[in-house]
């Protein structure tokens, strides 16, 4: 929300509020949003905001197989701008959980490509999990969604034979 903190609304004023939503998830949410006057701890207005989100559409897709339980692992995927100007990029994903990138943000010339850098956290237990990769313009709009599906296999042990 903008402005972020307390800010002085003058008696019939206006004051433009801007609202960013990024959801991790396809649905919908409602959420309060409550104008307080500080001063005299009182509600001045109230307004419920209805999100609703659908599916990125999947520009590029990947998968890999890790073992459950142990160390995570890195890998590099690539970007290229497709603008004829040199763009900067600011990168999301769904699940900071299982994923990091090695930069945040970069910049890449026109036409050329670009190599994210990529940190898996390792898996607790088997099972997949859909990691889904935002690559978003200046304007925090997004250009290209990346889908990352990992494997997490349980690690075979060695067996002997008599």
């Amino acid at each position: 929300i903008d402005p972020e903190s307390v800010f002085v609304l003058p008696p019939n004023g206006i004051q433009d509020l801007h609202i960013s939503v990024r959801p991790l998830k396809a649905g919908s949410k409602f959420i309060y949003l409550n104008l307080v006057d500080v001063d005299q701890h009182q509600l001045v207005a109230s307004w419920l905001v209805c999100a609703l989100s659908r599916n990125p559409i999947i520009s590029k897709a990947f998968e890999i197989t890790m073992s459950a339980g142990e160390k995570g692992c890195n890998k590099r995927i690539t970007y290229t701008n497709p603008y004829q100007s040199r763009k900067k990029y600011t990168l999301h994903t769904n699940r900071s959980d299982l994923l990091q990138f090695k930069e945040n943000t970069f910049e890449v010339g026109a036409g050329e490509t670009y190599t994210i850098g990529l940190r898996f956290a390792p898996g607790e237990s088997s099972g997949q999990e859909e990691i889904l990769i935002f690559i978003n313009d200046q304007e925090d709009k997004n250009e290209e969604t990346f889908c990352v599906k990992v494997n997490y296999e349980q690690a075979k042990k060695g067996s002997l034979k008599a």
